[in-house]
């Protein structure tokens, strides 16, 4: 039997202004959640008209001040699940794990990051690219050829034996940033040197892979100790600011691997809460694993529309309750994301009739807040802000995983 109530209570997190993370309070909220914000001010959050209770910290409040504030804010609030939604979220939660197994929190803590993370031992898995790859071929799943690098002679060596393009990905990056897809030796040792430029993300290795030729397809699902309660899967029709950055108009698609691949991969990870895990599909409809994210992508508050509500697949699974994922409501198959597609290009031909363009038209502040922070963060500079945030919750967490190893 479940030891939530009725009526479960949820904490969003927000450090950072991903356009996704707005969107899942009303989803929340119509799945029958208490809903409850925690973050820093001024972000696109506190324009979101379904919270019930919104919790905010100082911009300059200090890493292990914020971790205790947020254990705090769950003890606070009886939050039953918490959900990050970027990657500062996604390093504090994991933190704030590590720090309330030393610090004598209460039982309810302790069951709230269960349900929230599931088994604790993979956190640093999901997070690392080059671990994920490795776990992904001890559990049999597609994917490219891969290698961690070291070294510039590492990097030619794979290069060599597999051929080009080569994709070489750099660890804590996010929007496409950090990776390369090179074409010949002269890229390859051009995205080495661009690496480079942080040491200690370089040193810590970079992940090699081969380059799939075909379609980037996602798949977004809720999982609870890792059961796949639900999912969506689509195609990036477009994406910005590069072909391998986030996506702004997408296809949904039904794909009997990419399932497949996403609850082989979850189950054996113990996992717990969100995830996005991006695919390549090649001419022949293979899907082959590039890529997991441990948070909810910007498609995953429309699973209501498509008769797939994650919000309500994780209401049923916390409550006990039968599950009522929702009846589709006719949304066409493709959506163009808002206000990512209408920044991308103006005059797209997927804000033409026959495609959704997901506009949250009942919520006005959401929308002028979209509006007008839209074109200055699609940029994406503001990614670059929180670096050294999360270079400070890193270390703390190596040090926290290294002293329990």
């Amino acid at each position: 039997m479940s030891s939530v109530s009725s009526i479960p209570r949820v904490m969003i997190l927000q450090m950072c202004n991903w356009f996704g993370a707005p969107r899942l309070p009303k989803a929340f909220r119509r799945a029958g959640f208490h809903v409850t914000t925690f973050g820093f001010p001024g972000l696109l959050m506190q324009r979101v008209q379904c919270v019930d209770e919104s919790l905010l910290v100082s911009e300059s409040i200090s890493r292990d001040e914020l971790v205790a504030a947020l254990l705090d804010a769950m003890e606070h609030c009886r939050a039953d699940l918490v959900i990050p939604t970027d990657d500062t979220t996604i390093l504090l939660l994991h933190t704030a794990a590590m720090v309330a197994r030393r610090s004598g929190r209460s039982a309810s803590v302790h069951a709230t990051l269960q349900r929230s993370l599931g088994n604790a031992t993979y956190c640093p898995t999901v997070r690392s690219r080059k671990l994920l790859a490795a776990f992904a071929a001890q559990v049999g799943v597609r994917q490219p050829q891969f290698a961690a690098v070291f070294t510039e002679a590492d990097a030619l060596q794979f290069a060599s034996d597999h051929g080009y393009p080569v994709v070489l990905k750099v660890e804590e990056s996010a929007a496409g940033f950090g990776v390369f897809i090179c074409r010949d030796e002269v890229a390859l040792r051009a995205a080495l040197l661009q690496a480079s430029r942080h040491p200690a993300i370089f040193a810590a290795g970079l992940l090699a892979q081969t380059f799939v030729e075909g379609r980037t397809a996602m798949r977004v699902v809720a999982v609870q100790d890792g059961r796949v309660l639900g999912g969506l899967s689509a195609i990036k029709l477009e994406t910005w600011p590069s072909s391998t950055g986030p996506s702004t108009c997408v296809e949904f698609i039904e794909h009997a691997e990419m399932r497949a691949t996403t609850e082989t991969l979850l189950s054996k990870l113990g996992y717990s809460g969100f995830a996005s895990l991006d695919f390549m599909l090649d001419s022949e409809g293979r899907a082959y694993l590039i890529e997991l994210n441990p948070r909810p992508t910007p498609i995953a508050h429309l699973g209501e529309r498509l008769g797939s509500c994650l919000c309500r697949h994780l209401h049923a699974a916390l409550t006990g309750q039968p599950s009522k994922a929702g009846e589709p409501q006719g949304l066409p198959s493709r959506v163009a994301l808002f206000p990512q597609e209408w920044v991308r290009d103006q005059n797209s031909r997927h804000l033409e009739s026959g495609v959704f363009h997901d506009v949250p038209w009942d919520e006005p502040d959401l929308v002028e807040g979209y509006l007008s922070m839209g074109r200055s963060q699609m940029r994406y500079s503001s990614y670059y802000l929180a670096d050294q945030r999360n270079d400070a919750l890193r270390t703390k967490l190596a040090e926290l995983e290294a002293e329990s190893s």
